[in-house]
């Protein structure tokens, strides 16, 4: 599980697009990039799977990009790798 929000900003109605980009060319390169700044996450997210430090390789077939926001900005939207 990542995040590129620490990377971008507040990019109003453009963060759900650069989301989906980022997922796009993760999955292409098989990298998922880390969450910028996570040093200490609590202990209830343990189990999530969050990237630190570096970024992590792997077979990546399946990505869920979520973009919700004041103002009515509410999608969620799921890309699969063609095989």
């Amino acid at each position: 599980m990542t995040t590129i929000k620490a990377m971008t900003g507040h990019t109003l109605g453009d963060s759900g697009l650069l989301s989906l980009l980022m997922a796009v060319l993760a999955m292409k390169e098989g990298t998922v990039p880390p969450l910028l700044g996570l040093t200490d996450p609590i202990s209830e997210a343990a189990g999530l799977g969050l990237m630190q430090g570096s970024p992590v390789s792997g077979d990546l077939a399946i990505a869920q990009i979520d973009a919700f926001g004041f103002g009515g900005i509410n999608a969620v939207a799921n890309v699969e790798a063609a095989r």
